[in-house]
Order: structure tokens, then C-alpha cells, then sequence
């Protein structure tokens, strides 16, 4: 009995050790971003290689669970991957998830940075679940003397009753998501 007890004990103590981790700003770009008018908190992070990180930031009083709209920056470093060669291996996987679950995608270029604009969806037994525009930003950078590839990135969900309200309006809000993204100015520092 007391073997149960000490061990149900320690499995509670892990549980709410993790449960309250910290969230940490490894790219030192704020636990806070501003986008489309609204804050979003940093919620996740992961480093899962040396040369790799990603945060994800939320809105205030979502989950990812069932969230709307979420930005993410990661910062791979490598002195041979470009921007360009990330995009190529992100075009490969939206031609390949063309065959299930990707309704478009688009590339755009200027002067070396690239924006991939796509449309990819969730669904089973004939019903989709939600439908996810994201807006994909790259770009090289030296961080702290070392190049990197920097993706900036902005998710907006829809759904059931709203999927279709979401996809007849992103004519008008696709634009305004690139331009935005874009134009922030997200600097990625080491300590």
C-alpha cells in the first residue's frame, strides 16, 4: 500500500512540475506579439535539436485545442540551407498533401525572401472538421554570427458552421495577412 501511495505521489508532483513549466522565449522576441490589431501570448516552445527552435503564440484565452489564429517563429541554423531550399521542401509536402487535404498554394518571391500562402483542411467520414489558411514567411539571417533560416508564420481556422463565411471572405483578408507579416519586425537574438 505504501509503494502505491509514494508512487501515486510522485506521478502528481511530474504531473504538476510540467504542468507549470515556463514557457521559454529561446529567440528573445517577446512574450508578447501583436498582429491584426490583437495580442497574442507565447504559449509553446520547443528546442528539439542544437541548431532548431520554435515558439507558437496564441491569442489571449485560447488553447490549441480549438484555437483560430496562432503566429510561430522558428529559427533553423545551418551556414548551407537557404530560404529558398526551405520553400522547395515546403512546396514538395504541399504537392504531396494536395492529394488529401491541400486546396491550394501559392509562392511569392522578392528580393530573396519567399511567402508560401496555402489552404489545408481536417476532416473525417466525409465532414470537415476546420479549414487553416497559413501565411508563411522566410527569410535568411545572421543570428548572433551564425546564418539561419528565420519562418515567421500566421494560422486563421475555421470551424464547421463558419468554414464557409471563412473561405468566401479570404479574397479580402489574405492580402492584409502577408503585408502584416511581412512588415513585422521579429528579430531573432541568442543569449
Amino acid at each position: 500500500m505504501k509503494r502505491i501511495g509514494l508512487s501515486l505521489v510522485l506521478i502528481l508532483t511530474c504531473v504538476m512540475a510540467f504542468a507549470q513549466e515556463e514557457v521559454v522565449d529561446y529567440l528573445n522576441v517577446g512574450k508578447t506579439l501583436k498582429f491584426q490589431g490583437e495580442t497574442f501570448e507565447l504559449k509553446w516552445c520547443s528546442h528539439p535539436m542544437e541548431a532548431y527552435y520554435i515558439q507558437e503564440w496564441l491569442p489571449e484565452g485560447y488553447t490549441f485545442d480549438n484555437y483560430e489564429q496562432m503566429l510561430t517563429v522558428t529559427l533553423a541554423f545551418s551556414e548551407v540551407l537557404t530560404a529558398q531550399y526551405a520553400v522547395e521542401a515546403k512546396v514538395q509536402e504541399l504537392e504531396e498533401r494536395k492529394k488529401i487535404d491541400c486546396a491550394y498554394y501559392y509562392v511569392y518571391e522578392n528580393n530573396g525572401e519567399y511567402v508560401i500562402e496555402f489552404m489545408v483542411m481536417d476532416g473525417a467520414d466525409g465532414k470537415v472538421n476546420f479549414v487553416e489558411v497559413d501565411i508563411h514567411h522566410y527569410k535568411l539571417v545572421t543570428v548572433n554570427g551564425k546564418k539561419a533560416v528565420q519562418l515567421n508564420f500566421y494560422t486563421r481556422r475555421a470551424y464547421g458552421d463558419d468554414i464557409n463565411p471563412f473561405i468566401e471572405s479570404l479574397d479580402d483578408k489574405t492580402d492584409d495577412w502577408i503585408n502584416e507579416l511581412t512588415q513585422m519586425k521579429i528579430v531573432c537574438k541568442m543569449k
